[in-house]
């Protein structure tokens, strides 16, 4: 969080910033109840107080009262903005500027006017010390919390941190000794835990036990705080089973069981996520898995009869797949058969029902884009040779003039197409 405009110094003001300032000199003030820059400093207006010390000192550049009037009030600034600084939480902004005060206060060439009275200036070099201190022990506390939030977490090794940038600022803190102590002798217990578990993770690794040496790695990578071996023992570990799972996830997957081999290839992900044969086998499989959903779909829709859905689903699995092309390639030929057959039935019931010009149509509509389908070119060949020879007999028997010969002739297309045309009638008008 940026410091408000409002709180930052005028650095041109203070007397850091001008060396020409450190002359050692005694304040001799005349009166000092109209002197400006002690009344501006005691009704708290600190930044006036160095300007108008700023223009004595310009106006009289060798008055030794000038200078330390101006030093004087540069201190009470800085203590003021160190104040606004911790009261708003920007405690290490605060214990800078007070230590900038300090340093100015007690510049061996400085001497406080003793006369300072009721303006406070006199004070002065004795308050930047308090303010370090009161400060100190502020974020010296606050660290202290963390540190006790981060010991209460389990995370002793940020929490040991944290006590030791307490003691940075304030070593005497009360219960900072002891909780530095506590620590320190949970951080050795860790240590041996840490190395028990190594030393176990190592027996199971030599006994070719990977998933149990893992599990012991880790503990001791926990133990440790990320500071030991264990954490690249744990890694070679994890590699080494995704390489098994990726194996595994290789001949699922060659032999067609991808969801499988996909739970195989997330495993090997979730053991080692660097592992690039593992990251392009989940990618491919997830591609594969969803279009096997797409081929099961598709069969669905092919056991219910409804064709061109069916259809329309297997040919767009067959775009999403890369290895299940053959399995698509045979479903699609499974529905055609089914549709063939279902047709096959209604070519066979219109043949039997002798609508003989249907059921050519039917049949050839079947052996359309195949060669041949269960008997249907046959039966094809069969019914067309029929209508031939009866459309022979018909147009034979209208210019037979003979009435027996002509009576043979019907009886004879009656035997192969009873209901063709009008032969029944004729068969009537000729007294058969």
């Amino acid at each position: 969080m940026p410091i408000p405009t409002c709180l930052r110094p005028l650095p041109s003001l203070l007397i850091l910033a001008w060396p020409g300032l450190l002359a050692c000199q005694s304040m001799t003030p005349e009166d000092n109840e109209t002197d400006e820059v002690h009344l501006l400093v005691a009704s708290g207006e600190y930044t006036a107080a160095v300007e108008a010390a700023q223009v004595r000192v310009s106006a009289e550049p060798n008055s030794a009262r000038a200078r330390n009037e101006h030093r004087l009030a540069s201190v009470a600034m800085l203590l003021d903005w160190g104040r606004q600084l911790s009261f708003l939480g920007y405690d290490e902004e605060a214990l800078e500027a007070f230590r900038q005060a300090r340093s100015l206060a007690l510049s061996p060439e400085f001497e406080a006017d003793t006369s300072a009275g009721g303006s406070g200036l006199g004070h002065i070099p004795d308050q930047p010390q308090q303010w370090i201190d009161k400060t100190s022990a502020k974020i010296a506390s606050g660290w202290m919390r963390k540190g006790e939030s981060l010991l209460a977490d389990g995370d002793l090794a940020q929490a040991s941190e944290a006590f030791a940038q307490a003691a940075e600022y304030d070593p005497s803190l009360l219960g900072l000794e002891a909780a530095v102590e506590s620590i320190g002798r949970r951080l050795e217990f860790h240590t041996e835990l840490a190395e028990e578990y190594y030393n176990e993770g190592i027996s199971q690794l030599r006994n070719g036990d990977l998933e149990i040496a893992g599990s012991r790695f880790s503990y001791s990578d926990k133990y440790s705080h990320g500071g030991g071996r264990a954490k690249q023992r744990l890694i070679e570990v994890k590699g080494e089973l995704a390489r098994r799972h990726v194996a595994l996830a290789e001949t699922l997957e060659s032999t067609g069981f991808f969801s499988a081999a996909r739970v195989e290839y997330l495993t090997a992900a979730d053991r080692d996520p660097g592992c690039a044969e593992a990251i392009e086998g989940l990618e491919r499989m997830n591609g594969e898995a969803q279009a096997f959903e797409t081929l099961k779909r598709g069969e669905m829709w092919v056991l219910r009869k409804d064709w061109e859905r069916a259809k329309e689903v297997l040919l767009a699995g067959r775009d999403q797949t890369q290895m299940q092309k053959g399995a698509f390639d045979q479903a699609l030929t499974q529905l055609e058969d089914a549709r063939s057959a279902e047709d096959y039935e209604l070519a066979l019931n219109l043949e039997h029902d002798f609508r003989f010009d249907q059921a050519i149509a039917q049949y050839a509509e079947i052996l359309e884009g195949r060669d041949f389908f269960l008997d249907a070119r046959a039966r094809l060949d069969t019914l067309r040779e029929k209508v031939e020879r009866v459309e022979a007999f018909y147009k034979a028997q209208g210019a037979e003039q003979d009435m027996q010969e002509r009576r043979r002739l019907l009886r004879e297309i009656e035997s192969i197409w009873p209901d063709y045309k009008d032969i029944q009638d004729l068969l009537g008008s000729s007294g058969s």
